[in-house]
């Protein structure tokens, strides 16, 4: 199980550093800037915050409590964006790679006090 939660931590870092980079650097990221309506640019950096997650809780992996707190925020974005993926019925890809990330959270979650130790 720990092995399962490092790789949710590294799939999640890399999934959501490269959207990060493409939201904030692409059409309508920074370049874009003062002509309103820059959702995609604003998602990036919240894209960001949560591939941060990973780093900041990378030493502290075995702590229960941490785990705890982390695998809470990320079941709740992975889940709520592939709500949302779901219902905007346009990205395959991204509806694929947060069902995956959201049903490793869910799982992790509820198996956390079995490999954790505080």
């Amino acid at each position: 199980m720990k092995y399962a939660f490092a790789t949710l931590l590294v799939l999640n870092f890399l999934t959501e550093t490269l959207a990060a980079a493409s939201l904030i650097g692409g059409s309508e990221g920074v370049i874009a800037a003062g002509k309103g309506n820059m959702w995609s640019m604003h998602y990036g950096f919240a894209a960001l915050a949560i591939a941060s997650v990973s780093l900041w809780s990378w030493r502290s992996r075995s702590n229960l409590s941490v785990v705890t707190v982390v695998l809470g925020i990320l079941l709740t974005f992975h889940t709520g964006l592939l709500v949302s993926l779901l219902l905007a019925g346009d990205q395959q890809a991204g509806v694929v790679m947060h069902a995956v990330l959201a049903t490793l959270s869910i799982f992790l979650f509820f198996q956390r006090s079995k490999w954790c130790t505080a």
